[in-house]
């Protein structure tokens, strides 16, 4: 498990950075990649609080500072009209997962009326695009592009179908049985993912180890098809049920 100095240190450093996210003078061809940094920090943050003590409190709010920092940036972009920024691509969907993970679904909804919804070519993989632009659909009810969407993404994938595609589709259907099937493929998936990125010697960071651990889309995924109707299992591999008991302290607050 990790050692509690290293993650003082990440979170010392991680309170120094969010500083700069905040800050209107912060040289924007510089706020993209830092906003993905410390989206990363607080994500390894939330999930180690909920591994070493359980708490689900410090887990949730973790999760939502992460989605506020991608909406900050958003924001940013929008109002200086950097609209081709290169991290500003809905394919970069890992803190929209944290809003809904931490079951704040007003955020999430904040973070895709920013996103934008044209693919960025030469910014963001084409299948994360897809897979992003159909949970938007899913979360604000606005379905219309979804087969279009799907069909893109399978186009992508050739016919090696993944976990993802599955669980997309199986969310736009609210179809049960597809969805139970698609995502047990989701975590057998992320299970490969982990045993390849052992074998090839990934450095093990704060990140890393907790990343192995609980596997917030997955997290997001659950609550999301709960949201739709959907029944979902109280375990699941690497989605703790401590990690969806509900929030009891508010978030603090921007």
């Amino acid at each position: 498990m990790i050692k509690e100095r290293l993650v003082r240190s990440d979170s010392y450093e991680t309170a120094f950075w969010l500083a700069g996210i905040y800050d209107p003078d912060y040289p924007l061809d510089e706020l993209g990649e830092l906003s993905i940094e410390v989206c990363t920090k607080l994500r390894a943050l939330a999930c180690y609080r909920l591994l070493k003590n359980g708490r689900t409190n410090s887990f949730y709010h973790n999760l939502i500072r992460s989605g506020l920092v991608r909406m900050k940036y958003l924001e940013r972009c929008s109002e200086v009209g950097a609209l081709d920024d290169h991290f500003r691509g809905s394919g970069r969907y890992a803190p929209l997962c944290d809003a809904i993970a931490a079951n704040d679904f007003s955020l999430a909804g904040r973070i895709i009326a920013q996103s934008p919804v044209e693919f960025m070519r030469g910014h963001e993989y084409e299948d994360d695009y897809c897979y992003a632009q159909i949970l938007h659909g899913v979360i604000t009810g606005q379905e219309e592009r979804t087969p279009d969407l799907l069909a893109q993404f399978e186009r992508y994938l050739e016919a090696n179908v993944n976990g993802r595609y599955l669980v997309a589709m199986a969310l736009t259907q609210r179809d049960q049985t597809r969805f139970d099937l698609a995502f047990d493929l989701l975590l057998s998936d992320r299970e490969q993912e982990i045993a390849a990125d052992i074998e090839r010697g990934q450095v093990e960071s704060p990140h890393v180890i907790t990343a192995r651990r609980v596997f917030v889309e997955g997290l997001a995924i659950s609550r999301l098809a709960e949201k739709m109707g959907l029944q979902t299992q109280d375990e699941y591999l690497f989605c703790p049920s401590i990690a969806r008991v509900p929030m009891t302290e508010p978030f603090p607050g921007e």
